[in-house]
């Protein structure tokens, strides 16, 4: 029980994505406009595809298309 309990605790703390312009103020001050410029992509109704921004991720790797 522990074990799972464990797991489910690291799964849900690892596992953080933004998909929305208006979520970017719960990143860091100078991640904010990475964050901005990331997701207005999806404001093109689907024309340049999908974007979520991803702050855990590297450098240069945080801004990802999905689809």
């Amino acid at each position: 029980m522990k074990i799972a309990a464990l797991l489910l605790l690291l799964l849900a703390g690892c596992a953080h994505v933004i998909k929305d312009v208006s979520d970017c103020d719960k990143v860091a001050g100078e991640r904010r406009v990475e964050c901005g410029a990331c997701l207005l992509q999806n404001k093109a109704e689907g024309w340049l595809g999908v974007y979520e921004y991803r702050p855990d991720n590297a450098d240069g790797q945080r801004c990802v298309r999905v689809k």
